[in-house]
């Protein structure tokens, strides 16, 4: 499925990770285009006008690899990252507490358009998750995304914040086009016993470094 021409819709309820209805909605317009306006650049003489021809050419950049590690030295955190999408009813899959999910109907990380998105436990089962000190990581920090051909792609937080779930906000986080970044996700605050998750999101975001 291309993320360019699909819009898809989901819900993130994951047990005790994200508890939100997303949707992601991926434009299908195509790439855009930019019109070439005015006459051929000319070196003229008094005798003879020639035309230089055009040496531009159009490259596309492949994609980075698929993301398979994941590194924040600050805190600690070294993880295998598996490629997650989505259940038959809609629900986020989710990698089991010592792995982190990249999200691979958006952005892997490197892309330069769009923001990718990790997401990854605080705690499952009695077992520590990958992302239990997410909400003390600082403004700054490194984070390190290895991809399967072996390229580090390193980002620095430039925000972090907790939301209640429901008011996280989707659009704001799943994004596949605009500026390039990373968005880790995981849960916070206190935890309802009754309905077996956590209240609210911690959320991070970094920008290329």
């Amino acid at each position: 499925m291309s993320r360019r021409t699909a819009l898809i819709v989901m819900t993130v309820s994951v047990l005790l990770l994200i508890a939100a209805a997303t949707v992601w909605a991926v434009q299908g317009s195509g790439d855009p285009s930019a019109d070439l306006v005015g006459a051929p650049e000319t070196t003229t003489t008094s005798t003879t006008s020639t035309t230089v021809p055009s040496t531009t050419t159009s490259t596309t950049v492949p994609p980075p690899a698929e993301p398979v590690g994941l590194s924040i030295p600050s805190l600690g955190v070294e993880s295998q990252v598996v490629p997650v999408g989505l259940e038959p009813n809609g629900e986020m899959q989710v990698p089991p507490a010592d792995q982190a999910g990249w999200y691979f109907y958006g952005p892997r990380p490197g892309e330069t358009d769009g923001t990718a998105v990790i997401a990854a436990h605080v705690d499952y089962g009695g077992q520590r998750g990958v992302f239990f000190d997410l909400r003390s990581l600082q403004v700054g920090a490194e984070i390190v995304v290895a991809d399967e051909a072996g390229a580090p792609h390193r980002f620095v937080v430039t925000e972090r914040f907790q939301v209640d779930k429901d008011q996280l906000p989707i659009e704001q986080i799943f994004v596949a086009d605009g500026p390039p970044g990373l968005t880790l996700i995981t849960c916070g605050g206190s935890f309802d016993s009754g309905a077996r998750s956590y209240r609210d999101n911690i959320v991070v975001r970094a920008a290329p470094a």
